[in-house]
């Protein structure tokens, strides 16, 4: 299965992509990872650090009609491209995408660049959209993941009470400011599966959003 990693603009997503590929691939499951972001930063912290499984490359309008699946049993996760700068990208890997992964910090100002954008399309009007592409006529579920949690800050209730009363689905696993995730990228990734990204993946399973291996 193919799971979309989108954002407005830089949100941590990058980060996150290349922490659940290592926490998947510890949990037993075939891992293959995109960077559909002009900047390759994920391809870079890959050849840099030596992940265990491909980062492949795919910035483009043609992602959907390009890409190879690893398979029933396989992850695929792609970081996909800001929507409010490559909208071409974000349309074209959700053609194939099954699972949606919104990453946002909670913060007003992060709502409303996901929820009421001034000068681009919402990200939820994006993936209702892509219905029209896709064989199923039907869009991938679409969830949030709250991301760069502060500790003790009720601005995390807030924007989370918000998203909900719009509609949204909101991962109850939030990924916290932590320096060790802050510091990951470049570096040689372990036990993510321990952490918050462990725990991601169980509620994915969880929720029946992954199948278990």
């Amino acid at each position: 299965m193919l799971i979309a990693n989108i954002s407005p603009r830089s949100m941590g997503k990058t980060t996150d992509t290349g922490m659940m590929g290592h926490a998947f691939h510890e949990a037993g499951y075939a891992v293959q990872l995109w960077d559909a972001d002009e900047s390759e930063h994920l391809k870079q912290w890959s050849d840099l650090a030596g992940f265990p499984f491909p980062v492949k490359c795919n910035a483009t309008a043609k992602f959907a009609e390009e890409y190879t699946p690893l398979g029933e049993h396989g992850i695929d996760i792609v970081d996909v491209g800001h929507t409010e700068n490559h909208p071409h990208i974000a349309d074209s890997v959700l053609k194939v995408a099954d699972l949606v992964l919104i990453h946002m910090e909670p913060s007003m100002a992060d709502y409303q660049r996901v929820h009421q954008p001034r000068t681009s399309t919402p990200v939820k009007t994006m993936v209702g959209r892509s219905a029209f592409d896709r064989p199923s006529r039907e869009a991938p579920p679409m969830w949030v993941l709250l991301n760069r949690v502060r500790p003790v800050v009720r601005s995390e209730g807030e924007i989370r009470n918000l998203l909900i009363d719009a509609d949204y689905n909101v991962l109850t696993v939030k990924i916290p400011v932590l320096d060790e995730i802050k510091q990951a990228t470049g570096f040689t990734v372990e036990r993510a599966s321990r952490g918050p990204f462990g725990e991601l993946v169980t509620e994915l399973q969880t929720r029946g959003l992954v199948k278990s291996v």
